[in-house]
């Protein structure tokens, strides 16, 4: 089955790689990478359905569980952990899971993804509700740790997805919507660590962010919600609130301590002129920062 699949064909271009130079096997991979957008491009309604899917989740205390192995599973870690800083929000609002567990990130374990048991288990374990939304991520469309996680998640009432990299996937039939982005045949035939991989952390990119956005973890393009953690974001937050506002860092330093090093509370205080309790209330009622300011201004 697997010979059928696009992602392990050979790639015609490449066939005398390891004749070619080093500046010239840098330039085909240049060029190959150079087609993924492409493929996203043409996924972009249906990459739409899966956001609106994902802020439906989280509005009704549901999670988005990501579910891949071998590269697919280590592309979904660094998206889900990288939204708590960016964004604010508590870990395990995106969760994912990988095949083999937190070792699989860090060693080669691709014999865990044969298991279609383990996606089950996996599942259960973190105690999937309905109102979670499962998606899963598998270059090859039918990785069995995969079936068996969107599986349970069907018996579990989710909704659910599926982001692959071949036409007509296998696990099509227990997934609500498939992103298909069909990168074609690798550079080094069969290694879906290079483009397949790339455009599944393209759009898993695209739908954290665009989620995030419209759950109002921004203002215009500013990370307002990002979670002070070390000295580097201490001085991405006074930048963001000086140039939101116009006010010098040092008063705005000011501000974010009285916000409780709180960005996106520290700029509400100040655009609306507001003591800190009635702009915590504002924010309670609602997290979008411009539609705050107005219930503030009004």
């Amino acid at each position: 089955m697997l010979d059928n699949l696009e992602t392990e064909k050979s790639n015609p271009k490449t066939q005398n790689l390891d004749g070619m130079d080093i500046y010239e096997i840098l330039r085909i991979i240049n060029q190959e990478d150079s087609t993924i957008a492409l493929s996203i491009t043409e996924n972009l309604e249906n990459i739409k359905d899966v956001v609106v899917n994902c802020i439906s989740a989280i509005k009704n205390h549901g999670r988005i569980i990501y579910v891949g192995a071998g590269t697919s599973g280590r592309v979904a870690v660094v998206d889900a952990v990288e939204t708590v800083p960016t964004f604010g929000i508590d870990s395990g609002i995106f969760l994912p899971l990988i095949a083999g567990g937190e070792k699989a990130f860090f060693e080669a374990t691709e014999h865990v993804e044969d298991y279609e048991e383990g996606g089950k288990k996996d599942l259960e374990k973190n105690k999937v509700r309905s109102e979670d939304y499962v998606i899963g991520i598998t270059a090859s469309g039918r990785t069995p740790y995969v079936k068996g996680a969107l599986s349970k998640a069907k018996e579990k009432g989710c909704k659910t997805a599926l982001i692959c990299n071949v036409k007509n996937p296998e696990l099509m039939e227990i997934s609500d919507i498939v992103v298909s982005l069909r990168t074609g045949p690798e550079v080094i035939s069969g290694s879906t660590r290079m483009k397949a991989g790339t455009a599944q952390k393209m759009v898993l990119n695209m739908i954290s962010t665009v989620t995030m956005i419209k759950l109002g973890k921004t203002f215009k393009n500013y990370m307002v919600d990002v979670k002070i953690m070390n000295q580097k974001l201490e001085e991405r937050a006074v930048r963001i609130i000086s140039e939101v506002t116009g006010l010098d860092k040092k008063t705005c330093k000011e501000y974010l301590i009285k916000a409780d090093m709180k960005p996106k509370l520290a700029i509400l205080m100040i655009l609306s002129g507001k003591d800190k309790e009635f702009c915590i209330e504002a924010l309670k009622k609602n997290e979008v920062l411009s539609e705050a300011l107005k219930t503030l201004k009004n």
